[in-house]
């Protein structure tokens, strides 16, 4: 009985396979042997069933018979969001296995009744459009590619074959326990599903649909990005002339790039605040490191700095500024005011709710100064200001000079380059 694999295996090549010692991975590690491909066996005990040793012993004694290195680890985790931290962990550790033995490649033994488990899954819990499209018979994840030769196959084929080779395998008895939502899709819904004619065979139909769309969607999102001059900075017009399902589809990108949790929310959030015109700047706060930030015509992908909350109190006349406070300014600068109407001593400080600019004809604040000069929001909080003990705003940087405190008794406040 020949089986037909999802992704063809090259014999030149070494695999880090999965060996849990139920029928699926069992069928594929026996298969695979007869098929002359070199591997390496792993299993993991997750310390949940006491005959969980039994699932060990298995799969040791088939390795030790045939020659196989076999690896073994035990996986301690909560039980809070078990499922998931499982697979996290047995990913980590194949990969760890993989550079040990110098090879890119690991298997698993997922077919064609996980992948209808896992899309119904994923429409239950909500996902993107890759997700709906179930499992992919093949990823990449830093370097190793983590492939699903028996993809395609439903599980009743994987038991025949068994079945006809005498290829001894265990079935963990919580799988048949509705103690987890997948559970219960295997053993209610699936069953059911199966007994219309063709279930498993629109499954997979179904999904390669939703997969060769995605393709395309995150095709026209590669292709966005590679025109962008800079990788942190997008051209926001170019953006909202994209179609939402690309433009969702570079925000999780993205988002998927730099380690951030995936909030489907948070993206149409977005998107709705990059096309509101009459709010020309916001910011969305996304994790511990990162900002998005819109700026005018420009989307911005901007890392957080942590920095010493510092005001400067010295005299400015009479004492000696930090020259890291004055990198801003490129050339010599010399103001003139009247010394009586200007409160000593003079500060350095940076931008604060409230703040006043003064001209001729009235005064303004601050905030509102900057938006006519359509600054963008984030060099708006890194503003320097020169101010009085009123708290009189003498100078900005390459911004502003009060001129409405006179010359008359003139004192100059020389600033040099630095």
């Amino acid at each position: 009985m020949k089986l037909k694999l999802s992704t063809p295996l090259n014999a030149e090549k070494l695999y880090i396979i999965s060996v849990s010692g139920g029928v699926d991975s069992m069928v594929l590690l026996d298969y695979l042997f007869h098929q002359k491909i070199p591997l390496i066996v792993v299993h993991f005990n997750h310390l949940m069933r006491e005959e969980a040793i039994l699932d060990k012993e298995l799969v040791f004694n088939y390795c030790q018979a045939k020659k196989i290195p076999f690896h073994y680890f035990e996986l301690n985790l909560p039980k809070k969001d078990f499922q998931n931290q499982a697979s996290l962990l047995r990913k980590k550790r194949l990969k760890e296995v993989a550079v040990q033995y110098e090879t890119s490649y690991c298997l698993t033994a997922h077919h064609l009744d996980d992948l209808a488990e896992t899309i119904f899954l994923k429409m239950i819990r909500g996902s993107s459009l890759l997700g709906y499209s179930g499992i992919q018979p093949s990823y990449q994840e830093d370097d190793i590619f983590f492939l699903k030769p028996f993809l395609y196959l439903p599980k009743e084929e994987l038991i025949r074959y068994a079945v006809e080779r005498k290829i001894p395998y265990l079935e963990d008895r919580t799988n048949s326990l509705n103690i987890y939502t997948r559970n219960k899709i295997r053993n209610q819904m699936i069953p059911l599903l199966k007994e219309e004619r063709h279930f498993l065979k629109n499954i997979q139909k179904f999904h390669w649909q939703t997969a060769e769309a995605h393709d395309f969607i995150r095709s026209q999102s590669r292709f966005f990005l590679s025109q962008q001059t800079l990788s942190e900075v997008w051209n926001l017009e170019a953006f909202l002339l994209l179609h939402i399902a690309v433009q969702k589809d570079i925000l999780l990108t993205s988002l998927e790039d730099k380690k951030i949790s995936k909030n489907f929310t948070l993206i149409n959030n977005i998107i709705k605040g990059l096309k509101n015109r009459h709010k020309p700047n916001a910011e969305w706060d996304l994790n511990n490191e990162w900002f998005l930030l819109k700026q005018y015509d420009q989307l911005l992908w901007q890392k957080k700095v942590l920095l010493e909350e510092e005001r400067l109190t010295k005299p400015l006349l009479y004492g000696c500024v930090e020259k890291k406070l004055l990198s801003f300014c490129q050339e010599k600068t010399t103001l003139f005011y009247d010394a009586g109407k200007v409160k000593f001593p003079l500060v350095l400080k940076q931008k604060e709710d409230g703040d006043m600019v003064k001209f001729p004809f009235g005064s303004q604040k601050l905030a509102k100064f900057l938006i006519n000069k359509k600054i963008p929001l984030s060099k708006r909080k890194k503003l320097w200001l020169v101010v009085d003990q009123n708290n009189t705003v003498l100078w900005i940087p390459h911004l502003y000079i009060n001129q409405t405190l006179g010359k008359t008794k003139t004192f100059n406040l020389g600033i040099n380059s630095v």
